[in-house]
């Protein structure tokens, strides 16, 4: 890297020698007067005029992209689909192979189906929809309700008592229908089918209710002496039937009906439950008595306390801890579709269909072809100008003509020595490179200072003498030197703060130019000027 212009290191101790060397020549073409009879020196000279000026740092590097994204694989598998290839396109979040592990499918159904009956649970003890249980608050007390519709035919708990987990709270029955399991003789079941109709007939009550087959069972069990068919029927309750009690039964059948000549008895009504408690904790109220007609869903005791809320917070963090595991795994599962994390061109693939993957293999590599950055090494002189965010073009050797935007990233802190000078890293990125490709060579101009409507003059008008900078203004055809103040300098104009006006002509040029070009030509009006090494951006400001 160099300023635009300015001389390289390599030559710097050569230029210097120059500038030394005219300007003792200029100092002694001072005390020294021309040969009598040579013909007056011819100068070149140039004007004093304002303008613009322009001041930049260039270099070269390679073009690198930005975003390059090595993709591996996260979870163990086989490899099922590849679909992706050298060169393809593809976009951000894009599947780009897919593998299979049915042992992670396993696992994330067997968490959800715990994770919903968790849930299921607690919102019947609690009282709410299951997708609600974590929001209750733990000290809201557990509400245990009947699980069908019946009768209270006993109660277990009374207000203020304590209740262990799976204690009995309350026996229901849904004593609306009566079921009775009949032994029939072999004559009595071949004439029963299911769905016949069956009269039934207590002798305590006047007359009959009639019930239906519901079940036979064709083997034989032995009853006493005999075998037996069985035969359960089931019946509305009248309201006053129990189990238990005796009744008397007429097959209604195709051929007439057919009385049993046995007694049978209710076996049980045809619901019943009993309603245990899954917490502990200490019984706040009990809305309910023995035989209590009850509604499925009523409340039968609520449970509260120090036991029932802990109880509480040990079931809801339980679900918790149960979702926290099936979000590990459904990430897991997500993991075998490997997608592409940018969008951008596949560089190489390295995997085949039925290959097995393990966590951290390299599979595929894809950049993003749109945005490319730039790294160039500057100088230590030049670097002390380039700041990030500076905007610039750059051209590329392979696509002459062209220009690209570009914009300083970052400017390293700390340099490498090369050759005893200190080197700095610059990074840029370089916009619409869509039609460029990585490796690239690109060259760049960083626009590090510009002043409008200012002083300027050749950069060869200037040199140096008794540590003083200046240069040589025409006065009557003669050259006069003036002492000068410089400020931005690029490889062709100097800007002069002090010391000169518009309009007025500084020499660039004279018979020791020729002397230099051509050593025959003598040297006639002693020596002249030479030229000064160009300050950096920012002297004399």
């Amino acid at each position: 890297m160099r300023l635009v212009g300015f001389l390289r290191r390599s030559v710097v101790p050569v230029l210097v020698a120059v500038v030394l060397l005219q300007g003792g020549r200029w100092a002694l073409g001072q005390v020294l007067p021309a040969p009598p009879g040579q013909q007056a020196p011819v100068f070149a000279t140039a004007e004093v005029r304002r303008g613009a000026l322009r001041v930049a740092v260039e270099g070269v590097g390679h073009l690198q992209p930005i975003f390059l994204s090595n993709l591996e694989v996260g979870v163990e598998g086989f490899v099922e689909q590849v679909l992706i290839e050298r060169g393809q396109t593809v976009e951000a979040g894009q599947v780009v192979i897919t593998l299979r592990n049915e042992q992670i499918g396993y696992e994330v159904t067997d968490l959800e189906f715990q994770i919903e009956r968790m849930r299921l649970e607690l919102g019947r003890l609690l009282g709410v929809s299951p997708d609600q249980v974590t929001a209750v608050a733990p000290g809201a007390g557990i509400t245990i309700t009947a699980p069908i519709s019946g009768r209270v035919a006993e109660l277990h708990v009374e207000r203020g008592g304590s209740v262990a987990q799976g204690s009995a709270i309350a026996r229901l029955v849904d004593d609306s229908h009566i079921v009775i399991v009949a032994e029939l003789v072999a004559y009595e079941i071949g004439r029963v089918e299911v769905g016949q109709e069956v009269e039934i007939r207590s002798p305590e009550f006047d007359g009959h209710v009639s019930g239906r087959v519901t079940m036979l069972d064709p083997t034989p069990v032995p009853s006493g002496t005999h075998f037996v068919f069985l035969a359960e029927i089931e019946a509305r309750n009248p309201g006053l039937w129990q189990p238990g009690h005796t009744v008397n039964l007429t097959l209604v059948t195709r051929e007439g009906r057919l009385g049993v000549p046995r007694e049978q008895r209710i076996d049980r009504f045809r619901g019943e439950v009993v309603v245990r408690s899954l917490a502990q904790g200490t019984v706040e109220r009990v809305p309910v008595r023995r035989w209590t007609r009850v509604e499925a869903g009523s409340t039968l005791a609520v449970l509260g306390g120090e036991a029932t809320t802990q109880f509480i917070q040990a079931r809801q963090l339980d679900i918790r801890q149960k979702e926290l595991q099936l979000a590990r795994k459904q990430d897991v599962r997500e993991r075998l579709l490997v997608r592409s994390p940018i969008g951008g061109t596949v560089e190489w693939v390295h995997v085949t269909v039925g290959a097995r993957v393990q966590p951290g293999w390299g599979v595929a590599a894809i950049f993003d072809q749109r945005r490319m950055h730039l790294h160039m090494m500057i100088d230590e002189l030049d670097v002390i100008h380039v700041k990030e965010g500076l905007e610039t073009e750059i051209t590329v050797e392979a696509l002459p003509g062209r220009r690209w935007k570009a914009r300083v990233l970052r400017v390293d802190m700390q340099g490498k020595t090369e050759d005893g000078i200190a080197q700095y890293g610059v990074m840029m990125e370089v916009e619409d490179t869509a039609d460029l490709k990585p490796g690239m060579t690109a060259h760049a101009i960083i626009p590090v200072a510009e002043k409008e409507d200012v002083l300027l003059i050749p950069i060869e008008a200037v040199f140096e003498h008794d540590g003083q900078t200046m240069v040589e203004v025409m006065d009557g055809g003669k050259p006069r030197a003036v002492p000068v103040t410089l400020g931005l300098v690029n490889d062709r104009l100097a800007e002069v703060r002090e010391g000169l006006a518009e309009g007025q002509r500084v020499v660039t040029g004279g018979p020791a130019d020729r002397l230099d070009r051509d050593p025959a030509a003598g040297t006639p009006g002693g020596d002249q000027p030479g030229p000064l090494l160009p300050r950096m951006p920012g002297g004399n400001q």
